[in-house]
């Protein structure tokens, strides 16, 4: 069997990292909070908002933008959510991708869903359980798990979130290499 192109027999592929950054948008309605999630590829895919750090741009920054642009929301930054690690490869640069995604909680402060980029298809209100019930991918709903217990203690009336034994889901499998939803944003 012949090796692909540009890799010798036994050569790995080369190693590129990848920096995002992304949040967790929340609002309060009629006494519960309910956070922004982003749908693509026909609804099939639900996930948080994020994108590439630009160079010379703190993930903080990011994290603002990228919600801004992707829910046409504007959000003030609460507290850091925790990073997400995962690897993919990316066929078209022949290279394995060590992502590093940055998570931050953001209350909002104005915008309309309907503004969002061209890259989303749909931005949805969604109280925590359904928000969590509904992302497509395991690390993002441990994430939204660490901002539904900080909305827990910040906001009277919120059920606690699930225990971390429940965060196994349904689109778990799907966060992982050479997943679509995972090219770098």
């Amino acid at each position: 069997m012949a090796e692909p192109r540009g890799r010798t027999k036994g050569a790995r592929p080369p190693v590129r990292r990848h920096v995002s950054a992304g949040g967790v948008i929340f609002r309060v309605q009629e006494g519960l909070p309910e956070v922004a999630l982003i749908g693509t590829r026909h609804g099939s895919v639900w996930g948080l908002p994020k994108g590439t750090v630009e160079p010379g741009e703190d993930p903080e920054l990011t994290a603002r933008r990228e919600v801004r642009e992707e829910t046409g929301l504007d959000g003030v930054l609460i507290a850091h959510l925790g990073d997400v690690q995962y690897w993919f490869y990316e066929r078209e640069a022949r290279a394995r991708v060590h992502k590093t995604v940055h998570f931050y909680l953001l209350e909002f402060a104005g915008g309309r869903p309907g503004d969002h980029d061209q890259e989303v298809e749909e931005v949805r209100w969604v109280l925590l359980p359904e928000a969590y019930a509904r992302l497509s991918h395991d690390n993002e709903r441990q994430i939204l798990r660490r901002a539904w217990s900080l909305l827990h203690e910040r906001v009277p009336g919120t059920p606690a979130p699930p225990a971390e034994e429940e965060d196994a889901g349904p689109g778990g499998a799907a966060e992982g290499p050479g997943g679509a939803a995972d090219r770098p944003r």
